[in-house]
């Protein structure tokens, strides 16, 4: 370590876990680990003032100072600060938008900065603004405090928390909890729509995404508690999702097994204002029965009765202590842990539901935002990731994913059915 690098913090358990994919994710074609916020502005912003203005911020250039350091094979990794170059903020003109190359600019551990910035200037005047990291770095809601803190030109003492959380003594009890149940659910036999080409070629990302309007989106919240779905929509979000999968298999002729599911959940309190730094995160998982995704109402059901049975055992919080354990496991280890036996994703594809657009970024940098995404890592395999958010009401979904996994024909079909079955809250037919 350089004499002028400075130890911030350690690494989050879900930090640790995410270190371990991106040592082995060397497939040439994705974007790794990289996580984008998108603005969508009403005019041509000055790329040349935001990138003094993030200069001049506080955060951005510990963010941008970051990197990761581990002193012994089973020591803790932690996030150190050093010099920096600037940051600069790149330009380009395009009227592509998701379909731009820019999108599978990949940001790696070992960057010298872990944060970018890109505007894309389009021809009928108006603009995108596109603020990159590695997932590592922060989670999306540590992105979204960070933008409004620079939309701000606000600057904060720190991006880490002093709190400090209680040790659990039955920290292995807890952890061998966490093992066993993990083992029982993610259990072979389960389906996954895998890639149909040897993984030394290389692959091409696409990303589809999918507006409702606020009639739409009104509907679609009066559908998920129809379903089932008793403590918000995730569940009846997650059915849909696997609906498409499970048919797609089905018309592929494949043997369609239970689908298994990891979906993340944000840890922090309601409305806190921090930390920026780190993935503060845990999961919940689902095993998706293939005879009930016959059935909305059914898998619905079902979903929503493993979370209540999975928070009444503890399991986020015995698996949070599985996690927090495995930190100073080598990256080696780690990762075939994560990937199971077979070295296949256990993961049938990828979801999750981000917080909604906040009300107080729908200006940036004196310009209206007209529409906002937030895109996860969509890592290979399962190379299939569905993402929803809301922006001023109306529920958008990202679907990321490769032609080497789904065809363009079999990518219309899946729109189709997804959004007939949000919408009507019925079983799509055809």
């Amino acid at each position: 370590m350089a004499s002028t690098d400075k130890i911030i913090a350690p690494l989050t358990p879900t930090d640790c876990f995410i270190l371990a994919l991106e040592k082995h994710d060397e497939q040439t074609g994705t974007s790794g680990n990289t996580c984008r916020y998108v603005l969508e502005l009403n005019g041509i912003i000055d790329a040349k003032k935001l990138e003094e203005k993030i200069n001049q911020n506080v955060i951005s250039l510990q963010l941008a100072s970051l990197s990761i350091r581990k002193k012994r094979p089973f020591g803790l990794p932690q996030w150190v600060s050093g010099s920096q170059n600037p940051i600069q903020v790149n330009v380009y003109k395009d009227d592509s938008f998701l379909n731009s190359p820019l999108f599978n600019k990949r940001i790696s551990a070992d960057a010298s900065q872990m944060i970018a910035f890109d505007v894309i200037k389009k021809s009928d005047g108006n603009s995108t603004f596109i603020f990159s990291w590695n997932h590592l770095i922060m989670d999306s809601y540590g992105a979204v405090l960070y933008l409004k803190q620079l939309n701000r030109q606000e600057n904060i003492a720190s991006i880490t928390s002093n709190e400090k959380k209680p040790k659990d003594i039955f920290s292995l009890k807890n952890a061998i909890k966490a093992k066993r149940f993990l083992s029982k659910t993610s259990g072979r036999p389960t389906s996954g729509i895998y890639p149909t080409i040897p993984s030394s070629k290389k692959i091409h990302q696409k990303i589809k995404t999918i507006r409702f309007t606020k009639e739409e989106s009104a509907q679609i919240d009066l559908n998920a508690p129809q379903a089932g779905a008793k403590f918000g929509p995730s569940p009846f979000f997650l059915t849909c999702a696997a609906r498409t999968v499970n048919r797609i298999l089905e018309k592929r002729k494949t043997i369609v097994n239970d689908l298994w599911i990891p979906v993340p959940q944000n840890q922090r309190k309601r409305g806190a204002t921090g930390p920026i730094l780190g993935n503060h995160l845990s999961f919940l998982f689902y095993r998706i029965k293939s005879d009930l995704l016959n059935s909305i109402n059914g898998s619905v059901r079902s979903i929503n009765d493993q979370m209540i049975d999975q928070v009444r055992k503890g399991i986020p919080k015995a698996y949070d202590t599985l996690m927090n354990l495995l930190k100073r496991t080598p990256s080696g280890l780690y990762y075939h842990f994560i990937k199971g036996p077979h070295g296949r994703s256990l993961s049938g594809f990828l979801f999750t539901v981000a917080e909604d657009h906040p009300s107080d970024l729908l200006t940036f940098e004196g310009m209206n935002v007209s529409d906002a995404y937030s895109l996860p890592p969509n890592l290979f395999s399962p190379g299939l990731t569905f993402a929803f958010m809301k922006f001023q009401g109306c529920l958008q979904l990202m679907i990321l994913t490769y032609d080497e996994i789904l065809s363009e024909k079999e990518m219309t079909e899946l729109e189709k059915q997804i959004k007939f079955e949000l919408v009507k809250g019925t079983e799509f037919n055809e």
